[in-house]
């Protein structure tokens, strides 16, 4: 946060304090989200993204003060783009540190990437869980062919999504976990976010899944959250009375003023 803060102060002569930036970050990928759901759903310019027949589900435990949480994360394998999240939270049993899924569970997260691809996969890859097996039929119909790949000896058989949920949990260990309910669940929906359309990896020839299942160079040629958040601002509603930016320029500095000074 103290980064964040610098970089308004030096590159853009916007005096906000950590603090504050701490208390907006969850205004910012709640509203960033909403907006990239609304044109995905819509299918906006920029947002007719494309995806393989193959998805891979998994589940990863992440320690939240001294419970845990679960994230469940469904994966496009052709582009590596997270389509559907579920993010569960620990019920407040002595006996029991870590979340149990339920089938419930599972099919927030599959209809999540149903709604994100527009369609359902030809093939889905999970390690065993009986939730999955479940669900799967219900949520895709018979179109979808489950594939059960059981962990052995402790390790995982789905190699990209679990060298994928692997990062993810090291990016979280050097936060020193996650902390508080509310903070935990807009932490790690920015990191999703990020991952999707912000950093490139190596094995997607230097580009973000986005790029990958989209075909374009980023969002508006940037890969950057003022990116994202200018997107954001695009879908809110702009008062009669109030200046509407026509440059990319002014776009950008209405942006910064309505996210940070508001």
């Amino acid at each position: 946060m103290r980064r964040v803060s610098r970089l308004f102060r030096t590159t853009y002569q916007i005096p906000v304090s950590p603090s504050k930036i701490e208390r907006l970050k969850q205004e910012w990928v709640k509203k960033v989200d909403d907006a990239i759901n609304i044109a995905i759903e819509k299918r906006e310019d920029g947002f007719v993204l494309v995806f393989g027949d193959i998805w891979e589900v998994d589940e990863i435990y992440i320690k939240q003060n001294k419970t845990y949480v679960a994230l469940m994360i469904v994966r496009d394998l052709k582009t590596g783009f997270d389509l559907g999240i579920n993010i569960i939270e620990t019920k407040q049993d002595p006996d029991r540190q870590k979340p149990s899924i339920t089938s419930n569970e599972v099919t927030i997260a599959l209809e999540n990437a149903r709604k994100t691809a527009h369609r359902c996969p030809k093939e889905l890859r999970c390690d065993g869980l009986q939730a999955y097996e479940k669900t799967v039929e219900k949520v895709f119909g018979h179109d979808s062919i489950l594939t059960i790949r059981k962990r052995v000896d402790g390790r995982g058989q789905n190699q990209s999504i679990e060298g994928h949920n692997g990062v993810l949990r090291s990016r979280i260990k050097a936060m020193k976990s996650l902390h508080g309910k509310e903070s935990s669940i807009f932490t790690l929906k920015g990191l999703i976010i990020n991952y999707n359309y912000v950093d490139t990896s190596p094995a997607l020839y230097d580009m973000t899944p986005y790029e990958m299942a989209s075909g374009k160079t980023t969002v508006d040629g940037r890969r950057t959250w003022l990116s994202l958040l200018e997107l954001a601002r695009k879908h809110e509603p702009i008062p009669e009375n109030q200046f509407k930016p026509e440059t990319a320029l002014e776009l950008r500095k209405t942006t910064l003023d309505f996210w940070v000074l508001s």
